[in-house]
Order: structure tokens, then C-alpha cells, then sequence
């Protein structure tokens, strides 16, 4: 299932949230999952730039979502 491309911050919190609501979990269920409070949960969603990159990976992780790193065009004089 594809669910959505992030180019911003803001487009971060509502993609965490629509990937815990297709799955049926609640925050409280998710952040058992992980050992996290609903709290803490609530507060990865509400600003998830402001976790840090690890805690951001495994809410992907539980998720069952990826985090992939790819240019948008090709950079002419990258040396690689």
C-alpha cells in the first residue's frame, strides 16, 4: 500500500497518522508495540520533526513503512 510522499515537515505528521489508522491501532496500541506511551505517541505525530531520527524509524518500522532516500533529478556534475 502506498500511502503518501513527504517533502516537508508538515506533511510528516498526517502521514504518521494515516499509517497508524489503516492499520486499526490506536496510539495507546502502537506505542505498546514499541514501549511508548500514548503520550509519547501523540506528541511523534503532533511534531515529528522535533524525535529524534531513531524514534522516528522505529515508529516506521512498527508502522511497517520504509523511509527511502532518493533525488528528484539526476545532479549533472556529481562526480560519483
Amino acid at each position: 500500500m502506498y500511502v503518501g510522499l513527504v517533502r516537508t515537515t508538515g506533511q510528516l505528521s498526517p502521514l504518521l497518522q494515516r499509517l497508524r489508522k489503516a492499520r486499526g491501532w490506536s496510539q495507546t496500541h502502537l506505542g505498546a508495540r514499541i514501549g511508548l506511551s500514548q503520550e509519547r505517541i501523540s506528541a511523534i505525530e503532533r511534531a515529528p520533526e522535533s524525535v529524534s531520527f531513531d524514534q522516528l524509524l522505529t515508529v516506521l518500522m512498527a508502522l511497517n513503512a520504509e523511509f527511502i532516500v532518493q533525488t528528484r533529478e539526476p545532479v549533472e556534475d556529481d562526480p560519483w
